[in-house]
């Protein structure tokens, strides 16, 4: 399978399982604090948002090492689920209070752009817009798969939110 197409199917597959998550619950299940005073789902939804708005790669050029090289450090960090990580500001949610519908719109929206966006790129370029921090530059593809990886890691937090809410 062409790696647009390998990445786009993982990357659809786990926003559709986080719509799903949004979409069965409640505006007060949405908007309800967690035990241990973390963020509501509302909150991990909107953070989730702002950290998969899009790939900084206006400025690209050839890379020497393989495309996917950062993958499995990516999926090392994220998918640990006993670290805890604290958010930069920058992507710290802002509200307090959310709308269910406007937040299933917002994640069928981002991943559509997401996906539009992956269609006919050439993932294999370094993007040279932003440093990831402590990793440096990733490839287009890359950062789908951190995005696709960090959407996982919150799904996992919202399921166990979830759980208390029954």
């Amino acid at each position: 399978m062409e790696i647009n197409q390998q990445i786009s199917k993982v990357l659809n597959d786990t926003f559709d399982q986080t719509i799903k998550m949004v979409m069965c619950l409640s505006e007060e299940q949405i908007n309800t604090i967690p035990k241990d005073q973390g963020w509501t789902v509302g909150q991990i939804a909107e953070h989730i948002l702002i950290c998969s708005s899009g790939i900084p790669d206006n400025k690209t050029e050839e890379i020497n090492r393989a495309f996917d090289d950062q993958v499995p450090a990516i999926k090392q960090i994220f998918l640990d689920f006993n670290v805890k990580y604290d958010a930069d500001k920058s992507l710290l949610p802002r509200q307090d209070h959310y709308k269910k519908e406007e937040l299933v719109l917002k994640l069928k929206d981002c991943k559509t752009n997401l996906l539009i966006d992956i269609k006919d790129k050439d993932l294999m370029l370094l993007c040279k817009d932003m440093e990831f921090p402590r990793m440096g530059f990733f490839t287009r593809f890359e950062w789908l798969s951190f995005i696709t990886v960090h959407v996982q890691r919150h799904n996992h937090q919202m399921e166990e939110d979830i759980k208390e809410l029954d």
